[in-house]
């Protein structure tokens, strides 16, 4: 029997074997450089914007915290996207001043890292944000540079983001 991806309680529905993501991302540019975060070793990201940390290994956070990623968190239960945006902007960045321009959906079905022989469904909204301000320091970040589009390495990325960074370089 094939299944339907539903999230709900009923037993005809499932979530796909490989897992399935719902996230916000904040994509703050100046010229073709991009606000890339390394993260810091902190509570916040279990808590509050990277939850899927918690069912990592040690290996797999010390791999996370040394990768880069995209300011981003996933959506909570209930949370609109535009609220999940300004959960990274103010809480995650500590930015007071921005603008939002436009936001887009974007999905991707790739193979699970974490689960081999699976595929992994990623929906990320996607918004461009304007700002002067570069994030406040932080214990939760240990870096924040803008990187040009095309320097971006797609494999020092974390949890997936590459295929976000390689979008931007097709571009």
């Amino acid at each position: 029997m094939n299944e339907f991806t539903f999230f709900g309680p009923s037993e005809m529905h499932s979530v796909i074997k490989g897992g399935f993501c719902i996230s916000v991302f904040a994509l703050i540019r100046r010229d073709n450089s991009y606000l890339l975060v390394r993260p810091a070793s902190h509570p916040k990201w279990k808590e509050e914007w990277a939850p899927n940390w918690r069912l990592y290994s040690e290996d797999g956070i010390r791999r996370e915290l040394e990768s880069l990623r995209f300011p981003s968190s996933y959506i909570k239960e209930g949370e609109h996207p535009d609220a999940t945006l300004a959960r990274i902007l103010k809480d995650q960045l500590g930015l007071k001043t921005y603008s939002i321009g436009t936001s887009s959906l974007l999905n991707f079905y790739e193979p699970s890292r974490r689960y081999p022989g699976q595929h992994h469904w990623d929906y990320c909204y996607i918004y461009h944000v304007q700002t002067e301000e570069m994030p406040s320091p932080s214990a939760w970040l240990s870096e924040a540079n803008y990187v040009p589009a095309d320097k971006m390495d797609t494999a020092a990325f974390g949890s997936a983001q590459g295929t976000i960074a390689a979008v931007l370089q097709s571009a």
